[in-house]
């Protein structure tokens, strides 16, 4: 099921682990923390404050940043209240002030109560807070999909591991994890296409670092085999998917490039049937050495057979 969130309640924004080191504080406007942020996209209003209030977008989250103090600083006091009034008029979805601006930030604080209109206070620079604050938005406001699977980070690919239940993917999750590899999200994988071209998965933030395994039940993978054995998120970069041996034919030179498409881009898939004594993991790290290497340019082994394999019989 794919969903496309149409906003972000600042509540929600302001929960946002991301965000964690931006140390986000509520001055005013408490009230109006289910307001919705619908464009990733930040502004300055540095336009605004000098009258122009036209040039603020709705739905996008307003920027204080030292240039606009600055600029206040030149105005005469009666004509900045003026000049902030205006713009929390319009009623954005949130105002943030970097910097810790205290003196700048209490100029919004009873505009802002008015209007119900978040204000929020941190230290942290200009440049960065835009940074982490559009990097997030663009994450939550990506259109989504939910996966039943495994994802993990193996050699620094993003693996998507699919198939029917009991299918073995927690068990083989379980053993790549235990060879080194990271474990991103086990039994629901959320990905969010994101920047139009990039598909991002995670864990729900519930079961994050936490892996279900038949006899076993719910374990940390964190607690077991310490913090660098999990990650929050990985771009997706291929497929697998485990059968059921003898399900149906199989490809043995693997020749044929299978894709899957998701969330309406194609990622490359591969199919490896599971039977008893098969060692998954050990196939899903080949497969993802085979993957680098395709990426690299290298020829490819199946290829370069069947070119030597005609070669030779047209020579005979």
């Amino acid at each position: 099921m794919t969903v496309r969130p149409a906003n972000v309640t600042c509540d929600r924004l302001l929960h946002e682990g991301r965000l964690a080191t931006l140390a986000l504080r509520v001055l005013a406007g408490e009230n109006g923390l289910t307001r919705p942020i619908t464009n990733p996209r930040l502004q300055k209003p540095g336009l605004a404050l000098a009258g122009f209030l036209e040039y603020v977008k709705p739905g996008r989250a307003q920027v204080i940043g030292f240039s606009e103090a600055q600029y206040l600083a030149t105005l005469p006091a009666d004509t900045v209240a003026a000049r902030v009034a205006g713009l929390v008029a319009l009623e954005p979805p949130l105002i943030v002030v970097s910097k810790a601006m205290e003196q700048t930030a209490a100029l919004f604080v009873k505009p802002c109560n008015e209007h119900g209109v978040p204000l929020v206070l941190t230290a942290v620079n200009t440049s960065v807070v835009i940074e982490r604050l559009a990097a997030t938005l663009e994450f939550l406001l990506a259109p989504r999909e939910v996966m039943h699977g495994d994802l993990l980070d193996i050699f620094a690919i993003g693996v998507l591991i699919l198939g029917d239940s009991g299918s073995g993917k927690s068990e083989c999750a379980l053993e790549l994890v235990h060879r080194g590899h990271r474990l991103v999200a086990d039994d629901v994988v959320e990905i969010y296409r994101v920047r139009n071209e990039d598909l991002v998965g995670q864990a729900p933030e519930e079961i994050r670092g936490l892996m279900e395994v038949r006899g076993l039940g719910l374990i940390s993978i964190e607690q077991l085999f310490g913090v660098v054995a999990v990650r929050d998120t990985k771009p997706i970069d291929l497929v697998v998917n485990l059968v059921a041996e003898g399900s149906g034919p199989v490809d043995r030179l693997g020749l044929s490039e299978t894709t899957i498409e998701i969330l309406g881009l194609r990622r490359p898939r591969l199919t490896v049937p599971v039977a008893p004594g098969k060692s998954l993991a050990l196939l899903i790290e080949a497969a993802a050495r085979k993957y680098l290497v395709s990426q690299r340019g290298m020829p490819d082994a199946a290829s370069e057979f069947l070119t030597r394999h005609d070669e030779k019989l047209q020579g005979r």
